[in-house]
């Protein structure tokens, strides 16, 4: 019978690889939401959603840190 918690850190370790390799890489998502009713288009969404380490990001240029971060009046 196998052990279960030597199971369960190996499932950890993937799961946690996988992760770490995702957000070195970055992964961007995009989809497009439509609502409509009778066929008239009420709402019309495109989404983007970027998944990166700010190491990555910053490399990839897509990091701008806002204005307002850190700054106190």
């Amino acid at each position: 019978m196998p052990d279960r918690t030597a199971a369960a850190e190996d499932q950890e370790n993937t799961l946690l690889e996988l992760l770490d390799r995702l957000l070195n890489a970055g992964v961007v998502l995009c989809g497009d939401l439509a609502i409509s009713v009778a066929d008239i288009e009420l709402l019309y969404l495109r989404l983007q959603l970027t998944l990166s380490s700010v190491e990555t990001a910053r490399r990839a240029g897509w990091y701008a840190p806002a204005a307002h971060v850190g700054v106190r009046s």
